[in-house]
């Protein structure tokens, strides 16, 4: 199956939805972002699902989604900050798509969530931040196929190097 996703990984506030947004006018893919599709199905935000539910069963709704949208072709996938954590949704996302990991700074973490309501797990200290980034490293690295740095960087650049490279790749076949 040729891989016709551009699938956005990273941890939270590292820019995927900003970044696949851009992507999503850079090329002929349309974009699905599977946190929003979540909260659409449920009808409750992320942090809500958490309070309501608990994280396990944000996970098993994450894996259908995940799924679900993998399934699809010629597509910007943005998945939540955890998805790759699971292997299962990393081989649903890696048979359709070439995976790209947005990295960013703890401290540019922290600026970016603002206030982090919407991001349950993520500690407005940076500590833990670090402590919780560094923790999911390694998984976020076994995932990735590409590494973008975004500290400091234009969302619209680190799009348009993510079209490039993904261009590249599928003319090479």
């Amino acid at each position: 199956m040729k891989k016709s996703n551009i699938v956005i990984a990273g941890f939270m506030a590292s820019g995927k939805t900003t970044v696949g947004e851009l992507l999503e006018e850079l090329t002929d893919k349309k974009l699905i972002d599977t946190d929003s599709m979540i909260e659409e199905k449920t009808g409750m935000s992320i942090t809500e699902i958490f309070e309501k539910s608990g994280e396990e069963y944000f996970r098993k709704l994450e894996r259908d989604t995940v799924s679900k949208a993998a399934s699809q072709q010629n597509r910007i996938i943005a998945v939540g900050g955890g998805a790759v954590l699971d292997e299962r949704n990393t081989r649903e996302l890696r048979r359709s798509g070439v995976i790209y990991l947005l990295k960013v700074t703890p401290g540019e973490a922290a600026q970016r969530a603002g206030s982090g309501e919407e991001r349950p797990l993520l500690e407005k200290d940076e500590a833990a931040i670090e402590e919780l980034m560094r923790s999911r490293e390694q998984a976020y690295l076994a995932t990735a196929d590409v590494g973008f740095e975004t500290t400091g960087l234009n969302p619209r650049d680190i799009a348009l190097g993510i079209a490039v490279d993904f261009d590249r790749r599928a003319a090479k076949g």
